[in-house]
């Protein structure tokens, strides 16, 4: 009997191998690597069916037909997807993984299209620019985790907790954590440290934030200049929000600046009607004789500030407002990014945003050209130290018109 133990602990051994292998090959089967011909199938699909340019869309699906056959990672993918998409030039076409900041913020503008029950992701209140020198904060939201920390416009993050900072999606683990921010204030300064604590919030929800909290009344030049920042213009919140301040904190003020620069359009047309002048003005006549003048519409002078990111609806309203003499413009040529752009959901949850509809505004195409300013302003955000020259600008344009007769 004992000289058969040796055999038996072999075969036992050899049974376990075959197990683990089946085992293993098991799981294998169990967990596929993702298909990214599959996906690059969806991507030619919705292109050739959905483009808004149908002979443009059929040239680019046949040359493109293939191509995510050869994607060997996720990255890869998306990247050969990028430049795939670049051949159309179009504006509102760009293809959106998840977990990125463009999937997070087209979620929120589109949750109910897309019938999302929640969208939330990172954030320290700020709208961050990546340039070849690195990443500069653009606009540091009012009241928000990047304000309370002392970040200004145009501080370039240097890192975070000690490794280089990529992008505010990769903040997810230290959200609701004190972190430590590296930034250069100062064109080859020291370094500054400061603490911010990331948070997880609806984009669409800290715009409005914003916008509420950027609202207010400044003196210059001896005039009363209302401001409002609009990150975004998507809803008829937004809109709202401005009215409320129209006929509420701002009804006293002699001009009124509405900052339109960066962000995400999708202003509407009845935008405009918050400016129409064709609206009546009413005066109301006491018994005893006093009067009360009260008008629905702002008529006072208006500055739009816009930037070359200032897209979509926001140049819709830019250049319907300066046709019509209802506006100043003032900083740079908005992005001529005017095209109807819709997502669509791919199987693995990614988003493809494609543009379905050409759009002309009074029979002017704006695509590919946009709207130049009135008042051109050169934008210098690297190393700001919280300076703002085109806002400084626009707050002056207001102030000298209202003081006209």
């Amino acid at each position: 009997m004992k000289g058969r133990r040796p055999w038996r602990e072999g075969k036992r051994a050899r049974l376990a191998l075959l197990v683990g292998c089946l085992l293993f090959a098991t799981s294998l089967q169990a967990a596929p690597p993702p298909s990214y011909a599959k996906l690059g199938d969806e991507v030619v699909a919705f292109v050739r069916t959905r483009f808004y340019d149908a002979e443009r869309g059929e040239a680019w699906a046949t040359r493109h037909q293939d191509y995510g056959d050869a994607a060997t990672s996720a990255e890869d993918f998306e990247r050969r997807t990028t430049e795939a998409l670049a051949e159309l030039k179009a504006s509102h076409t760009a293809y959106l993984p998840r977990g990125s900041e463009g999937h997070a913020a087209l979620s929120a503008i589109f949750q109910r299209y897309l019938k999302l029950a929640r969208v939330e992701a990172p954030s320290i209140g700020a709208d961050i620019q990546r340039t070849p020198e690195g990443f500069f904060l653009r606009h540091v939201f009012v009241g928000g985790p990047a304000a309370k920390g002392g970040l200004l416009r145009g501080d370039r993050l240097l890192s975070v907790e000690g490794r280089p900072f990529v992008s505010l999606a990769a903040l997810a683990p230290r959200v609701g954590k004190p972190t430590r921010f590296t930034v250069e204030r100062t064109r080859g300064g020291e370094p500054l440290v400061l603490t911010v604590t990331p948070r997880r919030v609806n984009p669409k929800t800290e715009w409005l934030e914003n916008q509420q909290a950027s609202s207010r009344v400044v003196e210059r030049d001896g005039r009363r200049v209302a401001y409002q920042q609009l990150y975004s213009c998507a809803g008829p919140e937004h809109q709202e929000k401005l009215e409320e301040g129209l006929q509420g904190d701002f009804a006293q003020a002699d001009a009124l600046v509405i900052d339109f620069r960066d962000g995400w359009g999708g202003c509407n047309p009845q935008f405009l009607n918050l400016f129409d002048r064709a609206v009546p003005v009413f005066t109301g006549i006491r018994r005893d004789g006093s009067r009360n003048t009260w008008t629905p519409t702002w008529r006072k002078p208006v500055v739009l500030l816009v930037n070359g990111n200032s897209r979509s609806g926001k140049e819709l309203v830019a250049h319907a407002m300066k046709r019509h003499g209802l506006a100043t413009l003032v900083g740079e040529r908005t992005a001529g990014a005017v095209l109807a752009g819709t997502p669509l959901r791919l199987s693995n949850g990614d988003l493809l945003y494609l543009a379905v509809e050409d759009i002309e505004v009074d029979g002017a195409r704006l695509e590919g050209r946009g709207v130049p300013v009135d008042v051109e302003v050169v934008d210098t955000l690297p190393f700001a130290a919280g300076k703002d020259a085109q806002l400084d600008k626009a707050l002056e344009v207001a102030a000298k018109a209202a003081a006209a007769p």
